[in-house]
């Protein structure tokens, strides 16, 4: 990961919070999952398929990497629409605190210096370093845009839902006016 630039943030947040729902609808722990180092295996490295092994021992059903990927969007969305019934409008909705704009990073538990990697895995600090809002808002774009729903509002969009196996949703949203 490059720390240096906002390029790929939006592709990775989506990945991350699509894997971390999955997982924690099987109810793994964070402390334990996924399991990065196995003393039994040969390279010592542990099986990053193990979660969706175990998805699929649980349901009776086929799940790879890419269906417990599927069933984390699922949930994501699914919690977005809940988020938009429970009064949640999106874009406008979808800020963090004012001071990670205004107030620069001075340090992390563990990494005071803020040390990351960046360009080619160059390590750099982030400290002094506030974030910028308009990449901030473009981000927020790229990250809607790959999700699948409306760019301006941030509201989801019924032919995303469909698309999930969640019309039913989609058709409640339509109904309260809360999707595109």
């Amino acid at each position: 990961m490059d720390f240096s630039t906002y390029e790929g943030k939006a592709l990775t947040a989506c990945k991350i919070q699509d894997r971390e729902y999955a997982k924690e609808s099987l109810i793994l722990c964070d402390l334990f999952w996924p399991i990065y180092f196995a003393e039994a295996s040969p390279d010592g490295v542990g099986d990053p398929s193990l979660e969706s092994q175990i998805c699929a021992a649980v349901t009776g059903r086929e799940i790879d990497e890419t269906g417990l990927y599927k069933i984390g969007e699922r949930i994501f969305n699914l919690q977005r629409a809940i988020l938009a019934r429970e009064g949640h409008r999106g874009r406008e909705y979808d800020v963090i605190d004012e001071y990670n704009f205004t107030t620069p990073l001075k340090g992390d538990f563990g990494n005071t210096d803020c040390i990351v990697p960046g360009r080619n895995g160059e390590l750099f600090s982030r400290k002094d370093i506030v974030l910028d809002r308009s990449d901030f808002e473009k981000l927020k774009g790229d990250f809607y845009r790959l999700r699948g729903w409306d760019v301006p509002s941030g509201l989801q969009k019924k032919a995303k839902l469909e698309e999930l196996g969640l019309g039913y949703v989609a058709k409640t949203l339509e109904k309260e006016g809360l999707i595109r």
